[in-house]
């Protein structure tokens, strides 16, 4: 069975980036989903000691558990709001995370760092118009090069301080949902 992990990066459960996240994933019989909330987990931020340079794994023991379900997903779904043109502070916070792959990759020498490669989706809800569309896909973009995914899929709805998503943009997140998870 295929494996899809979700990090939501919203604070509020009736968020546009969550709903536009719903309706991405649609109804995934067949598939095993763990959605995780970045605020919800309470994650500790990487403080720079470099254990992970000395030995594979962190300081922190807080992400465990998301981390051994991020290395057997085969899809990634990463759902947030824009805040101050980027992410939430507490999805950065779990992104920050990922060092102990760096430090696999670079210090430890181990390619890939993760051994199981999955795809991998961005939905992206902003408050005003165009904001951190750019920012977000490049800093995943380049932080995926290190943990064996590849981003196939950006979904950006903006100006949300004005309106929410209609039914015609609710159909397309489904449809672009339906060709990432069985295109």
């Amino acid at each position: 069975m295929k494996k899809i992990l979700v990090i939501n990066g919203s604070a509020r459960k009736a968020s546009v980036s969550t709903a536009l996240c719903e309706s991405f994933l649609g109804d995934k019989a067949g598939f095993e989903t763990k959605t995780y909330n970045a605020y919800s987990l309470n994650v500790k931020p990487c403080c720079g000691c470099g254990m992970c340079g000395k030995t594979v794994g962190c300081c922190y023991d807080d992400l465990d558990e998301f981390m051994a379900d991020f290395e057997q997903a085969d899809y990634l779904v990463i759902s947030t709001p824009v805040y101050n043109g980027s992410v939430s502070a507490p999805l950065k916070a779990v992104t920050d995370r990922f060092q102990r792959y760096y430090a696999m990759r670079f210090d430890h020498g181990i390619k890939p760092a993760v051994a199981k490669h999955k795809k991998a989706a961005l939905i992206i809800a902003a408050g005003s118009k165009g904001e951190g569309r750019e920012e977000i896909k490049a800093m995943y973009e380049r932080m995926f090069t290190v943990l064996n995914t590849s981003l196939e899929s950006v979904i950006f709805f903006d100006s949300t301080d004005k309106r929410e998503p209609d039914e015609a943009a609710v159909e397309s997140v489904k449809q672009e949902g339906e060709y990432f998870f069985n295109g």
